[in-house]
């Protein structure tokens, strides 16, 4: 662990906010509170949109004239039925992998519809 300096704190002590730039703040909406069901927190028009997610936040920033840049971080969401999350990403035409059984978990990874990439992670007995 790396230190500040002063006794045993730790210099991070957790992670705020994981956000993506986005072309259209309103079809990204449209994408994370519809489909994946997340529940928007906070809305400053086109600029940025926020999504409570348990204890985390993802944030949209935008709107970017060109699509964003590829690579970086990527949110993996822990979820209790990735075969629910599939149907729901088929049904909204959503571009995903197949669901790899990566043994003691299921995975899969899928684009939102600025191309940001998602990973959805399901624990299996």
């Amino acid at each position: 662990m790396i230190h500040g300096g002063t006794g045993d704190v730790g210099l991070i002590e957790g992670v705020d906010v994981v956000f993506y730039g986005v072309c259209s703040m309103e079809r990204s909406i449209a994408f994370y509170e519809g489909v994946l069901g997340l529940e928007l927190s906070q809305r400053a028009g086109r600029d940025w949109a926020q999504f409570t997610v348990g204890a985390t936040e993802i944030g949209l920033f935008g709107e970017l004239a060109t699509a964003p840049h590829q690579g970086g971080a990527t949110v993996t969401f822990r979820v209790p039925d990735i075969r629910a999350l599939e149907a729901a990403l088929a049904a909204a035409n959503t571009k995903r992998d197949p669901v790899e059984d990566m043994g003691g978990a299921l995975s899969m990874e899928f684009l939102d519809p600025d191309g940001n990439r998602l990973m959805a992670v399901e624990l299996v007995p």
